[in-house]
């Protein structure tokens, strides 16, 4: 009684003489009355239906009109016809929800309940790593494909694939492509019984209907991610007002009693050639799926070819609890990217801590600062393979990187290692080189030739000339100090 619940009596009487003059076989009802007028209407129809001799069949409320319409139609059509206008029928219903539901949520919960009236079984909506999107049904089990699985091509006129495969029920799994970046799968699971060919015509509109919403639901989604991003990284680079500062923080839902560290996740190829290469882009995207299964979307944006990252600190977790977290998610994209065969280093820059909003600036320079001197870093903590750089773990060198000053960075360096250095410039040496390697492996003839793949006679003479050229004493343990922090401040003005 829907469609007559704002007519009055009369009016309703009205229409069933004309269909009654339509010589309409009789009525199909559900009882579904939750207002008075609709009870009043339906006694109408009862009285006028006794008096025309017409039958009034009611159903139960969990069958619905797509189960009645498929038998109706296989009964009083011929097999084509039927199918032919099962299409139109299932098109238009289909249609009509699309035109006039705009909650994107609504919509595809809409849908799904119709799909699942339409077949008469669950459906379900599953990611390219098989994660449930959407269902119809909260009973639906987890999903996997079987090496059982075969093609499957039902009987009638399509341009749709299936794959088929027998579980707990036969489910039926249909790809959808999106844009050709994202794969989704819609599954059929026979519950309560066989798909028809019907089911199958309606399958037909169900795929393009599902494709266009996915894809326009895709599509904003990407503007309204690209549109929060653009804020919240003019937030990190200090472009932005005070009051839009204020704006854009509360949009992000930062305060400025907030405990705040930006995390900065560079794809940076290994020979450091092409920042970026469209193999950095479709990888980043990559990195991103993979680091939001451990991070709050939120606060997770891309620019270019790296990843952004607010991380709100919590009582919860701890920072060192939080670094561990940062460093297994850095490892295991890592191992992926190396399975891949993909000659690139995932890098990950953590800037310092800061209160509020309005210092966020800060922690991202820090983070950035990180990765530009990760080679400089690496040897200051003596890793060369470290990839995720805490900046509150540097202590005094983090000042030093900091300073952006060559002038003030050389007054670190003693005496006897700048001339060292100059020698190295006139005559293309080696003999910084040297020296580093030989204090990083604790004065160690062998292991300096053997990391340098030179001859240890070669070492010896390399460190003969430096003893020359600089006056330096090896056995002074005061002095050597000096001279290897010396070599990470040269290393420093070398990254400038």
């Amino acid at each position: 009684m829907r469609a007559y619940q704002k007519i009055n009596e009369q009016e309703f009487l009205m229409y069933l003489e004309k269909l009654e003059k339509k010589q309409i076989a009789g009525f199909v009802v559900k009882r579904n009355q939750t207002t008075e007028q609709q009870k009043k209407l339906f006694d109408i129809l009862l009285q006028f239906a006794q008096e025309h001799q017409l039958p009034v069949i009611e159903i139960p409320q969990h069958i619905y009109f797509w189960e009645l319409i498929k038998y109706v139609l296989m009964q009083i059509c011929d097999k084509e016809i039927a199918k032919l206008a099962y299409f139109k029928m299932t098109h238009d219903n289909l249609s009509s929800i699309l035109l006039n539901i705009f909650d994107k949520k609504k919509l595809i919960e809409r849908i799904l309940f119709v799909i699942e009236t339409m077949i008469g079984n669950p459906i379900a909506l599953y990611d390219d790593d098989f994660v449930c999107l959407h269902a119809s049904s909260a009973d639906i089990s987890a999903f996997v494909m079987t090496k059982e699985i075969e093609e499957y091509t039902p009987n009638i006129i399509t341009k749709s694939n299936y794959l088929r495969q027998k579980r707990e029920n036969t489910e039926y799994i249909k790809k959808l492509d999106i844009f050709g970046q994202r794969k989704i799968y819609l599954v059929i699971s026979e519950k309560r019984e066989p798909l028809t060919v019907l089911d199958f015509i309606a399958l037909e509109n169900i795929f393009v209907i599902l494709q266009y919403i996915i894809m326009r639901n895709t599509i904003e989604d990407d503007i309204a991610k690209k549109y929060r991003g653009d804020l919240e990284y003019r937030l990190l680079n200090g472009s932005l007002s005070g009051v839009e500062e204020d704006e854009v923080a509360e949009l992000l839902e930062l305060e400025e009693t907030d405990e705040l560290q930006v995390i900065t996740c560079r794809l940076i190829p290994k020979n450091n050639t092409g920042n970026f290469t469209d193999e950095q882009r479709r990888e980043l995207a990559i990195v991103e799926k993979e680091i939001l299964k451990f991070l709050p979307q939120d606060y997770v944006s891309s620019n270019i070819n790296q990843l952004i990252y607010i991380q709100k600190e919590n009582e919860k977790e701890g920072k060192l609890e939080f670094r561990k977290k940062v460093e297994e998610v850095q490892q295991r994209i890592q191992k992926y990217l190396v399975k891949k065969g993909e000659n690139l280093d995932f890098l990950v820059g953590m800037g310092k801590s800061v209160t509020g909003y309005h210092h966020l600036k800060e922690s991202f320079e820090d983070s950035k600062m990180a990765l530009e001197y990760i080679n400089v870093i690496r040897k200051i903590i003596g890793d060369k393979d470290k990839a995720v750089v805490d900046c509150s773990k540097l202590g005094i060198f983090y000042a030093l990187i900091k300073m952006h000053d060559k002038e003030t960075l050389w007054t670190y360096i003693p005496d006897s290692l700048h001339r060292l250095y100059q020698n190295d410039i006139k005559k293309n040496g080696e003999l910084i080189d040297t020296l580093e390697c030989f204090l990083n492996n604790n004065q160690s003839l062998k292991k300096t030739s053997q990391q340098m793949y030179i001859h240890y006679r070669t070492v010896s003479y390399r460190l003969q000339k430096i003893t020359e050229i600089s006056g330096m004493d090896f056995g002074n343990a005061a002095e050597m100090l000096v001279v290897r922090n010396g070599l990470i401040v040269l290393r420093i003005i070398e990254e400038m």
